[in-house]
């Protein structure tokens, strides 16, 4: 029955079903979003709302990258009119060129089953491949308990690869790469800060950015960080700790290659060396301030000892080579102290080698930074037109690093959720 048969009928006193009316309200509800869905935005732009997006991703980090790169290569989407905003140099980023003879300390670790989605995608050809290092065995111990456990992932349809590491710049400067050879409608706006969020009557929000230039969207996704204005403006709330520390990074030089994963608890927050190509490795120690602080400042081949300490050396130990450090004691003395407990240790432990990662041999200059360690989550990921991904939408400690692969999950659930109501006719 038509609508206007059904308005006919109710005029001559019709008494619809419950089913009737069910229907009625479903049929009208498709018209409108399906209306809402055929509005052409190509074109579109007025006075007073601004350009007309499907999509508005705010944040150009790895999380929003992979989003705008993702939704980029899916046919189904092709129309969709996109635009990535970020205040960076994002043209600069995409011309990234590593450095030859080191690893930046930034970096990230992927899961084999979100690199097969890029790769699936055709994106994560666009990283410099070589800089990335495979591995497939962690081994973890407890400097209390004396525990170890030594994990060795299981071939499985001939890939045995549990994770990839990858320098933060190498993944996004491929995704931006991989978005410029695409035919997708993605705008990259670069250099430009949203200075306000609004709603309008349209019920599309609207974007202003530092530029003057005004973006109204169907859909805003927040990919700008652990301080997102996007979540802000969509009211979402946010819970969560402070851990009180600080997560320490480097680049270090191993005495000899290595393709492992090592992490060791101490009391003083738990320390991991992560593999990098050509011997290699990235360093994610966890500290209050008081030790982050002493540490960044200290001499680089102290710091070198210092790590190889923390791997092997009991937690007394180290709260006495901390209290050296603290008093200022000379470095070479604090060298020595510490060269004499790694001799007593290796003589002590003949067979422990299997367990313990290669010696830090050096340390890659001015690679020391660090970062706050904080767990945050959301009330919802989603608001009306408001979707987060990423840190936007949950922060967590990089203990096991699932940050970002937290974020590509967004990505796909996302990415999957627009394709379908793209193809359903709906509106975004």
């Amino acid at each position: 029955m038509t609508a206007q048969r059904f308005a006919l009928r109710l005029l001559a006193g019709y008494r619809p079903s419950a089913v009737q009316r069910m229907a009625l309200a479903t049929q009208n509800a498709t018209t409108q979003r399906r209306a809402l869905a055929t509005q052409n935005v190509t074109s579109q732009t007025t006075a007073d709302s601004g350009e007309l997006y499907d999509v508005v991703i705010i944040g150009g980090g790895p999380a929003g990258c992979a989003l705008a790169a993702a939704l980029g290569s899916l046919d189904s989407l092709s129309r969709k009119r996109v635009a990535l905003v970020d205040p960076g140099k994002l043209s600069e980023m995409r011309q990234w060129t590593p450095p030859a003879d080191a690893y930046l300390p930034r970096t990230l670790q992927i899961t084999s089953s979100n690199k097969r989605y890029l790769d699936n995608l055709g994106l994560w050809q666009w990283c410099f491949e070589d800089r990335v290092q495979a591995y497939n065995r962690a081994v973890v111990t407890d400097a209390l308990g004396g525990g170890a456990v030594d994990l060795a992932a299981m071939t499985l349809h001939g890939r045995n690869d549990t994770a990839f590491m990858v320098e933060t710049k190498n993944l996004v400067s491929g995704l931006l790469k991989a978005l410029d050879h695409s035919s997708s409608c993605v705008d990259v706006v670069e250099r430009a800060r949203v200075t306000e969020i609004e709603a309008t009557p349209s019920m599309w929000p609207v974007v202003t950015l530092s530029n003057s230039r005004r973006l109204q969207a169907r859909l805003i996704v927040g990919a700008d960080g652990a301080s997102s204005r996007v979540r802000k403006y969509a009211g979402i709330g946010t819970y969560g700790t402070e851990y009180a520390q600080y997560g320490l990074v480097a680049t270090l030089c191993l005495e000899q290659l290595n393709s492992s994963a090592f992490q060791r608890f101490l009391p003083s927050g738990p320390i991991a060396l992560l593999p990098f190509p050509g011997g290699f490795a990235n360093l994610v120690w966890s500290l209050d301030s008081e030790l982050v602080q002493l540490l960044k400042t200290a001499p680089e081949a102290i710091f070198a000892d210092l790590i190889n300490a923390a791997f092997r050396l009991t937690p007394a130990e180290m709260g006495y080579i901390y209290s050296l450090l603290r008093s200022g004691v000379d470095p070479d003395i604090i060298g020595a102290e510490v060269a004499w407990r790694l001799d007593v240790f290796a003589r002590n432990n003949p067979d422990t080698n299997i367990k313990l990662p290669p010696r830090v041999a050096a340390l890659s200059p001015r690679s020391r930074t660090s970062f706050p360690l904080r767990m945050r989550m959301v009330d919802s990921l989603v608001a009306n037109r408001v979707a987060l991904i990423g840190d936007a939408g949950h922060v967590m400690h990089p203990l096991a690093g699932q940050g970002l692969n937290m974020g590509l999950a967004d990505v796909q659930c996302l990415a999957q959720v627009l394709e379908q109501a793209a193809a359903a006719g709906e509106d975004l």
